[in-house]
């Protein structure tokens, strides 16, 4: 694969990383203020169903295409070539923790969203 397209392909990956962030943040910020100020609202079991539904599913799909985006990081890394693999940037994605981060990309979130959960209920 040329350094180009692999670059490009990595750079695509990284702003839907990015994307999902933002994402990620509003969900659980709003979630938070919902916790923190729904008052008797929260006490409806199908308002608590909603919110914990909109927790659980939002965190699940956050985590798997950060996960796709960290198996596909893996796959970049091993498909370096040319002057890529031997410079400094090629190097330093060869050395990337990915299977840390992968289990990081799991235990935080849900960690995140048993707490939430546990307010709720």
């Amino acid at each position: 694969m040329q350094d180009s397209t692999l670059v490009a392909i990595q750079a695509s990956r990284s702003a839907h990383g990015n994307a999902l962030v933002l994402a990620f943040v509003l969900l659980h910020s709003v979630s938070l203020v919902i916790i923190a100020f729904a008052g008797d609202a929260l006490t409806d079991s199908s308002v608590q169903l909603a919110l914990a539904a909109a927790l659980v599913i939002g965190t699940l799909w956050t985590v798997m295409e950060f996960d796709a985006i960290f198996r596909d990081f893996g796959a970049l890394t091993k498909d370096l070539g040319g002057e890529l693999a031997g410079s400094h940037l090629g190097e330093t994605w060869k050395a990337a923790p990915l299977g840390v981060m992968r289990g990081v990309n799991v235990v935080f979130p849900s960690l995140l969203v048993i707490a939430q959960l546990m307010a709720i209920y």
